[in-house]
């Protein structure tokens, strides 16, 4: 499988080279194969021959000796010499045949083995032969037949003919087994041949198949990219090494305002304004020449030149490519007309709401000075009155009188709660790391509560970063409720974190009245109060003040409770470092 996947990577040059080093290697094993079943085949057809001729050599010399045999018997009969030229040249012959027997046979050391024995019976039978012929020679008719009867002829010649038969017949048997296995060879090496040729067959159509997948998969991935490119927002450029254009998306026609056969061809330094189109040139000749990048391979802004003179700001990242041993060079150019006008005017509003702020800050300075003296005159107003005519006001007057009093209070303090609202997110103090055990000990000293009140931190408190005094708002404001709104004569207040992950979750619970489902969201919105103020004295400001500064450093809090169950009020801060 792995093989396969390398494969695929290969060119289709590569792959093609590979087909045919493959065919050209199985070709090499069938000639090599071939060599071999033709060499064999002669040897085979050379061992058959001398086999054969060996089989016939056996013959003749038994032949022979018959011959020799049958002209000496007409030489006992009639007793002229003449007679014996004929045996003569029998014997003379069987003695040739004899000797090319032994060359005959140097190849097959069996058969070979037996020749001394067979030697030895040809010249046993020629010495009963020659012994005969001699005792005619010298007694006459009579001393021949007497010599003749006399020899185990008979008996010789059948064991040299069974002699004879014995060797044709493993000559016979080793010719038979040659034959079948040259056959055998030859059936082999044609199979092979087939099987190999198939394989090549098979080879040779997977890979024409493979080259023509992958010419189709390229021809579809040059159009799936021709696709992109003319359908790309940004305008998409290349160019050679000399800077002539060779692409131009519809993009780059819109951009510039040039179609692409006005552009191909052309020196892509036409797109931009003096002074860069002088340069770009010696740019591109310098890069080539040293590899110094100035704009290849860096995004950067630069100023094009539309078709009819206008300038354009673009956005241009450039990348190097090569193929084979062309360089080109390929632009991806951004417009970015639309986001200079937004940096505008953005900078415009930027300025509008520097201007804004400073009137927010001069609003803080009116609210906290004049809109605070009136009060604080109308506060001593009724103090002076109640205090130099005591004697002169009656009950209803005094009372009157307290509620002016409150209310001047209520209103300093709905001010005083107004200009810490506004302040939050654009008065920041410096962050530091601020360790909640000691600021929530520092809040509960400073509230004091009262005796039936128990104030519980459960575990250890974390260390966050933040603005101590924002810190300390939050926990003021939620105990503060906790104690303000108590209705049990022992009230219960738990301070208690948990671990969320990348924030710290921290409650505060009571064990006070409880908030109905419904107004869980509405708490927590400006000048906001449950209770009428003339029971609570409350500006609605509190729980406000705490919602924006949790989510001034991305937290959130919410609250659970119901109904004559008490409330909790969680919230979470980020932990430190994260």
């Amino acid at each position: 499988m792995n093989k396969w996947i390398g494969m695929k990577r290969w060119t289709v040059e590569t792959q093609v080279l590979v087909g045919f080093g493959l065919a050209i290697s199985v070709l090499a094993v069938v000639g090599a194969s071939l060599y071999r079943t033709t060499v064999g085949f002669i040897d085979t057809s050379a061992a058959v021959a001398r086999s054969q001729q060996t089989l016939t050599t056996l013959e003749s010399i038994y032949s022979l000796i018959s011959q020799a045999e049958s002209r000496q018997r007409v030489y006992l009969l009639l007793g002229d010499e003449i007679n014996l030229a004929p045996r003569e040249a029998a014997v003379a012959r069987m003695n040739a045949l004899v000797a090319e027997l032994g060359q005959l046979t140097t190849d097959d050391p069996q058969l070979r083995a037996h020749l001394p024995e067979f030697r030895q019976r040809i010249a046993d039978r020629m010495a009963m032969l020659d012994a005969v012929l001699e005792a005619r020679r010298r007694g006459g008719f009579e001393a021949g037949q007497q010599q003749l009867a006399a020899s185990p002829g008979r008996d010789e010649m059948r064991k040299l003919n069974e002699l004879v038969v014995f060797m044709q017949g493993e000559l016979s048997t080793r010719l038979e087994q040659r034959q079948q296995a040259a056959q055998e060879s030859a059936r082999r090496t044609l199979a092979m041949l087939g099987l190999l040729l198939v394989l090549v067959v098979v080879a040779l159509a997977a890979l024409y198949a493979r080259i023509r997948r992958e010419a189709l998969e390229r021809r579809k991935s040059e159009e799936r990219l021709r696709a992109v490119v003319d359908t790309a927002v940004d305008a998409i450029i290349t160019i050679d090494a000399s800077g002539l254009i060779e692409s131009f998306n519809p993009a780059a026609s819109r951009l510039f305002g040039y179609t692409a056969a006005e552009m191909i061809g052309r020196n892509v330094s036409q797109l931009m304004p003096e002074p860069d189109r002088s340069r770009h040139d010696g740019y591109l000749h310098r890069y080539l020449k040293s590899g110094e990048r100035h704009i290849i391979g860096v995004g950067r802004e630069v100023t094009a030149q539309h078709k009819d003179g206008s300038r354009i700001p673009i956005g241009l990242a450039v990348s190097e490519m090569r193929l084979g041993e062309q360089r080109l060079f390929t632009g991806i150019l951004h417009d970015l007309t639309l986001r200079k006008r937004a940096e505008a005017r953005q900078a415009e509003l930027i300025d509008d709401l520097q201007a804004a702020n400073e009137e927010l800050k001069n609003f803080a300075y009116v609210v906290s000075h004049d809109l605070k003296a009136p009060l604080r005159g109308i506060g001593s107003l009724s103090d002076w009155l109640l205090s130099d005519y005591a004697d002169k006001i009656d009950d209803q007057g005094r009372e009157y009188l307290t509620l002016m009093k409150n209310r001047v209070s209520r209103m300093d303090a709905l001010i005083d709660g107004i200009l810490e609202y506004s302040r939050v997110g654009r008065i920041n103090e410096t962050r530091v790391a601020v360790d909640l055990n000691g600021l929530v000990a520092e809040v509960i000293q400073l509230l004091a509560p009262p005796a039936e009140v128990t104030v519980t931190i459960e575990g250890p408190l974390p260390t966050v970063v933040g603005e101590r005094t924002r810190l300390q708002q939050v926990f003021q404001n939620l105990i503060s409720n906790a104690i303000k709104h108590r209705d049990k004569p022992e009230g219960r207040i738990r301070i208690a974190c948990a671990d969320a992950g990348s924030a710290w979750q921290l409650s505060i619970a009571d064990n006070g009245p409880g908030i109905e489902a419904r107004h869980h969201e509405r708490i927590f919105q400006l000048f906001q109060v449950l209770t009428p103020r003339d029971q609570k004295e409350s500006t609605g400001v509190g729980l406000a003040l705490v919602k924006k500064i949790i989510e001034l450093y991305g937290g959130r809090v919410w609250l659970e409770s119901q109904p004559d169950a008490g409330s909790t009020f969680f919230f979470t801060l980020p932990k430190a470092g994260a």
